[in-house]
């Protein structure tokens, strides 16, 4: 996105008058990195150190703050943060850092990265178990309404016999949806959003505007996505090492139970976002819609909605 002087000086004049709020600290030579979508990212100097600086023009995207706060109270380890703003927030230049740089695309490939990367997501959901704001955040699967099916239906006709027997059933599966714990979930998994030690002791993920409630299996499916065989392999290895040697078992059923409604859930979110966040349709939802004109999605959820989750127990519960 190109932006002009006279725009780039007035964003600036309210990064500056935002953290004047809560810090006499001064900021200064600023320099664009990116635009996009109301966000702005400038390299500046903070108090004469080199820093990065976010600022969010709509006040929905400004939850990225909110989730770093969240974060830092709970003992979630993030990219250091120097103040925090209401539109704008100020962090660790890595560019310069001595101790860590940033993810890399070879990393997907990398299992030592991959197990730092297990350990932190491990923290990260144990610990987001507990978070007081759990309920008032994001949660991907809200989008799975009626109103939302219907819109599917004209969009992709294709896949109109599924979505018809969802849409039928959908006050039953939003019961299933609901049934299992949540934590806190990343969502928004690739290389270029995580940063690694330089001797790889450990990784953590930045970028938390996507940040929000969900399933552990859900955010394991967001990481091994994109990750070799060897690396995927090392990531839950590690994953599943540190849950059983805190909790003396392995997660079992509550994964397995997220496991079908993710299977069936997943796809839907990934087809309403392709229509509604892109002007032509993503590649990365192509395979997603493959499930629809198969016939394997319409069976999954047959399925699922089949099982009497009052039979289950405790087993829907982390």
């Amino acid at each position: 996105m190109q932006i002009t002087y006279k725009e780039i000086e007035s964003i600036t004049k309210l990064i500056k008058e935002d953290l004047l709020e809560i810090s006499p600290v001064s900021i200064q030579d600023f320099r664009l990195i990116s635009a996009d979508k109301g966000v702005y990212v400038y390299n500046c100097l903070y108090d004469g150190i080199p820093a990065v600086v976010k600022y969010f023009e709509k006040v929905a995207d400004r939850r990225e703050i909110l989730n770093y706060r969240i974060l830092a109270n709970h003992g979630i380890p993030t990219i250091k943060t120097y103040a925090l703003g209401k539109a704008a927030f100020v962090m660790e230049d890595i560019s310069v850092s001595k101790d860590w740089r940033l993810g890399i695309a070879e990393d997907f490939n990398d299992t030592e990265v991959t197990r730092s990367l297990a350990r932190w997501y491990f923290t990260f959901h144990e610990n987001g178990v507990t978070v007081p704001e759990l309920d008032t955040l994001y949660f991907e699967f809200d989008s799975i309404t009626e109103e939302n099916l219907r819109f599917l239906i004209e969009k992709f006709p294709e896949g109109k016999e599924t979505f018809e027997f969802i849409l039928a059933h959908c006050g039953r599966l939003r019961e299933i949806i609901y049934k299992p714990s949540f934590t806190l979930t990343y969502n928004d998994f690739h290389w270029s959003n995580f940063i690694v030690r330089k001797d790889k002791k450990a990784a953590m993920m930045f970028d938390y505007n996507l940040m929000g409630k969900g399933y552990r299996y859900s955010d394991f499916n967001n990481v091994c996505w994109g990750l070799s065989d060897e690396a995927k392999a090392a990531f839950l290895d590690e994953y599943n090492q540190l849950y059983v040697e805190k909790h003396g078992a392995t997660r079992g059923p509550a994964e397995e139970f997220e496991k079908h409604i993710d299977a069936v859930t997943g796809p839907l979110f990934a087809l309403y976002c392709a229509f509604t966040t892109s002007e032509n349709f993503p590649e990365w939802a192509r395979e997603q819609a493959y499930g629809f004109l198969d016939g394997s999605l319409l069976a999954k959820a047959k399925q699922l909605l089949s099982v009497d989750d009052r039979d289950k127990g405790d087993s829907g519960k982390l």
